[in-house]
């Protein structure tokens, strides 16, 4: 009975998740339905276990997630974001308009700008980039994801939640196993390169399809407002990446230098600072409290006793060295639709086991990290849910790309990198 709670419990975490219900009524339900069928009292369950899974994630990671709200916010509102995308779509005219947007796009990523931040801000550049391209408006989701995959997981030294959660359970750096991540971001831009261009070839053949043009896209002004120069735009995300990557600061003082290097360059830009720095803040609780709610669920999960029949089965895969890490990473982020909570959860109950295999802190954190990029982007991963509802599009126009990019093309880059390091090393 137990066992069979466990999987039930994240039936229903993962039918609320797809039905959109709040993840944190979800969470409630599905660590009682797991409580309960194991033994536990309602009060035991909530008051203990889930608390102290909240806990164990809340506290290493609340300051840094919000701090790096914070700096989002400050990059958006002073309009720095925006300056950096048109200094680069200018450049890229209308042949590589969708190139000069996917490169915009990565950076901002890799400089820790949040993705739902990106989305916002990027948007009126994006519909005007594909217009200008003649890019089908219904594959902007599946290009927006991929990329943001590098700067997220793959490439070394992102300051991102998913490439930053390893680090509290590892004692790993962000550069970690840079070679891993490098090789997995060629392999994974490669493939995009080849898919997006023959999709955009064969869309361009049916021009009156459904979806095609972004309906407002004649009517947005980028140059509306006051914009910074381009290259003061790139100072903050430089600032970042130098203070954390190479300086070694923690991630919080990194980001905390770059707010400031924000309001020092920027205030003149600001229309409302004391709007933007609570903004900026109260952006970050949210993510931090829902990613807390899926942990303490698994922490529920790792109190009870038909844990260690679960634990040993899923260990007990048939998948040998890396594979496995692979296949646990990519089953939790199936169920939880989220990869930052993917790994939380799988390093949480597992992180012990992969050590002992033999492999590195290092190698694992770059494979959980690249792999939990996987099976997150379901169709109830409330980014992809937000991409396309603010993009004006329907699922059946975007979401078979948005599955072959940030889902089998993801999976198999992962996997290319394994089976290389099964090889090689």
């Amino acid at each position: 009975m137990g066992t069979v709670g466990i999987f039930l419990g994240f039936a229903v975490l993962l039918v609320a998740v797809w039905r959109k219900y709040n993840l944190i009524l979800a969470a409630l339900v599905a660590s009682a339905v797991i409580g309960l069928t194991n033994g536990f009292t309602l009060i035991e369950t909530w008051n203990t276990y889930l608390v102290q899974g909240i806990s164990s994630f809340g506290a290493p990671f609340f300051w840094m997630l919000v701090s790096g709200a914070l700096f989002a916010k400050l990059m958006e509102d002073s309009n720095a974001t925006k300056s950096l995308g048109l200094w680069i779509a200018d450049r890229c005219g209308e042949r590589y308009s969708l190139l000069g947007y996917m490169v915009v796009t990565g950076l901002l990523t890799l400089g820790g700008v949040n993705g739902f931040v990106i989305i916002f801000v990027l948007l009126p550049l994006a519909k005007v980039l594909f217009r200008r391209g003649n890019v089908p408006w219904y594959i902007f989701p599946a290009v927006t994801y991929a990329a943001m995959v590098p700067g997220c997981a793959f490439f070394p030294g992102g300051i991102q939640t998913n490439n930053m959660a390893p680090t509290k359970y590892l004692g790993t750096t962000l550069t970690a196993a840079p070679w891993i991540g490098v090789i997995g971001t060629i392999l994974y831009l490669a493939m995009i390169a080849v898919y997006v261009h023959f999709a955009v070839k064969k869309g361009r053949k049916n021009p009156d399809a459904p979806e095609y043009y972004a309906l407002d896209a004649e009517n947005v002004n980028l140059r509306e407002g006051k914009i910074p120069p381009a290259w003061m735009s790139l100072i903050p995300l430089a600032v970042a990446l130098i203070c954390i990557n190479l300086l070694k600061l923690q991630i919080v003082y990194g980001l905390l230098i770059a707010c400031v290097v924000c309001l020092v360059l920027f205030w003149k830009y600001y229309d409302d600072v004391k709007k933007t720095l609570n903004n900026g803040v109260s952006s970050g609780v949210g993510p931090v409290i829902m990613v807390c709610m899926v942990v303490g669920v698994a922490k529920v999960v790792a109190n009870t006793p038909a844990f260690a029949t679960f634990q040993q089965w899923l260990i007990n895969l048939p998948f040998n060295g890396l594979f496995k890490v692979f296949a646990v990473t990519n089953a939790v982020a199936f169920m939880t639709g989220s990869g930052t909570a993917a790994i939380s959860t799988t390093l949480e109950l597992f992180g012990q086991d992969f050590l002992n295999m033999g492999f590195t802190p290092e190698v694992i954190h770059r494979i959980v990290a690249m792999s939990s990029e996987g099976f997150d982007s379901m169709p109830w991963n409330n980014f992809i849910v937000l991409v396309l509802t603010m993009a004006g599009l329907s699922y059946s126009r975007s979401s078979k790309h948005v599955f072959i990019c940030s889902v089998l093309m993801t999976l198999a880059a992962t996997l290319l990198v394994i089976v290389g390091l099964s090889i090689f090393a």
